[in-house]
């Protein structure tokens, strides 16, 4: 499956999810956060692509339309058939849409991907 194929296997999945989408980026406002879903095509070429997604907290900064670089926790998921590859995307923002929910998750979220301090350090109560 190349990164073509796949972005427009995925788009009307994560449409009806919530999505808009900006090039290569989808994104969700979600009530403390914003969801961000990104095919990165590889440098390398050769028709590899990558899914990366990730969380952004209003909390913890400002941007509007942050890049997924840009957000407080990140995670790189296999790629797989389009249908599961959302439902595991949307299932893993679900988890994370609440920073609290994200501090929580957070030691084991870095195992897979990359939890920024601000998150681990976030209060839970």
């Amino acid at each position: 499956m190349d990164a073509e194929y796949f972005k427009k296997s995925i788009a009307p999945l994560l449409k009806s999810g919530g999505f808009k989408r900006y090039g290569t980026t989808w994104r969700r406002d979600q009530v403390e956060s914003i969801a961000v879903f990104n095919v990165q095509k590889s440098q390398w070429g050769g028709g590899i692509f990558y899914v990366n997604l990730g969380t952004y907290f209003r909390s913890l900064g400002d941007d509007a339309l942050p890049t997924e670089n840009k957000c407080h926790v990140r995670v790189r998921l296999d790629i797989e058939d389009p249908g599961k590859v959302a439902a595991n995307a949307l299932s893993w923002f679900a988890a994370r849409a609440v920073l609290r929910d994200a501090a929580l998750l957070a030691e084991e979220d870095s195992k897979r991907g990359l939890v920024f301090k601000e998150v681990r350090r976030a209060v839970v109560t």
